[in-house]
């Protein structure tokens, strides 16, 4: 390859490119740097512990017969299975009728088994983002009519600050008459064990009596409840104990509180670099004739298809690195994103250059799998194993569409030299889809503002272009041009208010 000496054209810009298509054989490389700062402050997000509340009582388990049958909830203990057929409920009735006592028989409650018996609350977050990369994108003339495009991101650093505050959460509503229940059983069985009518039962009925209060009512016990005797019906403000509720990294502390949990899922500082999602399209002329011909006045209609692939660094798996996971930063959208669109552009004064563009487009993805991101506000639960057993180790995502419209204007200040320009941006996505084991899991996503499931975005951009591609105007023995500018956020919904600085150097080629 050599270089090509001339383009005879006055130049147009797309996203930062010089011109939409090439002539025939020619390559077009452009190096950019990029700086941006970005801020979010999300208030007032709504969470529910629905897993937690499980745990006293479970609306998600239900047997064949159409009843609630957990073991380890507070509502049915006696359903639990003793051997020789018979339940904890069986056992202590055959008991009682024996020996005309009234011990507690473990049956289910009076409850509302209608409603979810869970805490919830609210907390605010806020979000900075810088960004420091470099863009390699390469472009090449497939024909006069057809130019093909890649684009590679390599980001030298990515830091995301996050801070959580105004984080409160309220009493389980409704719950009490199943602590009560639990209280007061409690209480009689233990003191019907330390008295003398203990000991008119044979040995055998004492080993069981002594064994179902124990796997119920002591620390460590198989189906304990020894836990909400602490946190009654407000877990998280009258503090969490026992290693079912205390995270890895938090056990070896008596009990733990809400503080607690939001410092060891939510670290200041999330850190990335690597490549950034890659794409790759073709830009192709459908109506009048390129920027670049010889006597063309550049008023053409261009088609668009691009496919952005998912090269950016994903969160691993918990299982396998553990806390670790916390810390990483997701880059990029890590889905296979497709674009279609158009793009035009009309002069509007032959005397001094000056042209309006427009440029359009559609996005939309298919369903990816991606692994669990374990957090306290998303996960309905304080301990990572629940949270994983309640959601699954992965989850599909959809991203929803997207509509981008950009337009504005070039204005040339040194004719054939340097030229001005001046765009709006809209950016516009439609909510996201979220399938897991957990439906409140996938509806919670699908809502937090901090998941991006919606937004909109309004940019302005202005562009200053220094141009030696073209052959009559050039000095020295290469065409290039040099660009530099910026992006400011005018309005935001649901995303980032960004302030990007960027420059960029392209230089030109032909393959003879």
């Amino acid at each position: 390859m050599r270089p090509l000496f001339s383009i005879y054209c006055i130049l147009t810009f797309l996203d930062g490119q010089v011109l939409p298509t090439l002539p025939d054989n020619v390559f077009r490389i452009s190096v950019g740097g990029n700086l941006s700062e970005s801020a979010w402050e999300m208030k007032d997000s709504k969470f529910g512990m629905e897993s937690l509340g499980k745990n006293y009582f479970n609306f998600g388990l239900i047997d064949d017969a159409a009843r609630f049958s957990s073991n380890f909830d507070l509502y049915h203990h006696g359903s639990i299975d003793l051997g020789s057929s018979k339940t904890i409920e069986t056992w202590l009735n055959e008991l009682n009728t024996y020996y005309g006592l009234s011990l507690p028989v473990f049956g289910s409650q009076n409850i509302d088994t209608t409603k979810k018996y869970f805490p919830s609350g609210v907390f605010s977050e806020k979000r900075r983002k810088e960004v420091i990369s470099r863009d390699i994108k390469i472009s090449y003339g497939m024909s006069n009519d057809v130019t093909l495009h890649l684009e590679v991101p390599f980001l030298q650093k990515y830091s995301l600050e996050q801070k959580f505050y105004d984080y409160s959460i309220g009493k389980i509503d409704g719950i009490q008459p199943l602590l009560t229940y639990h209280q007061d059983n409690r209480d009689g069985l233990l003191q019907f064990i330390n008295s003398n009518n203990f000991n008119i039962l044979n040995r055998g009925e004492r080993d069981t009596l002594k064994m179902i209060y124990d796997m119920i009512y002591t620390e460590g016990g198989k189906y304990s409840v020894d836990w909400a005797f602490h946190s009654k019906d407000d877990p998280l403000n009258n503090l969490l104990i026992g290693q079912k509720f205390s995270p890895p990294g938090l056990q070896g502390i008596d009990s733990v509180s809400i503080d607690d949990l939001v410092s060891y899922y939510y670290p200041a500082k999330k850190i990335g670099s690597g490549i950034d999602d890659v794409t790759i399209g073709a830009t192709f002329l459908l109506i009048g004739k390129p920027s670049w011909a010889i006597n063309g006045v550049g008023d053409a209609l261009y088609g668009k298809f691009y496919i952005n692939i998912p090269f950016g660094q994903a969160i691993s798996q918990f299982l396998s690195d553990g806390e670790k996971q916390f810390s990483q930063a997701k880059i990029g959208s890590g889905v296979m994103r497709y674009s279609v669109g158009v793009y035009g552009n009309k002069n509007i004064s032959a005397r001094r250059y000056y042209r309006m563009f427009f440029d359009g487009s559609l996005q939309f993805s298919t369903f990816n799998t991606f692994n669990t991101p374990v957090a306290l506000f998303s996960g309905k639960h304080t301990h990572p194993d629940s949270i994983l057993n309640n959601i699954g180790n992965t989850y599909k995502y959809d991203m929803g569409t997207g509509l981008r419209i950009n337009t504005g204007f070039d204005i040339d200040i040194l004719k054939n030299r340097l030229l001005l320009r001046s765009q709006i941006t809209i950016n516009y996505k439609g909510e996201d889809n979220y399938v897991s084991k957990m439906p409140e899991w996938d509806a919670w996503m699908e809502e937090y503002a901090g998941n991006m499931p919606y937004f909109s975005k309004v940019e302005l951009g202005c562009e200053m272009l220094f141009l030696n591609s073209l052959s009559s105007e050039r000095f020295g023995p290469y065409p290039f041009d040099l660009s530099a500018g910026f992006k400011s956020t005018l309005s935001a919904n649901n995303t980032y208010s960004d302030f990007v600085l960027y420059s960029t150097l392209s230089t030109y080629y032909q393959s003879w």
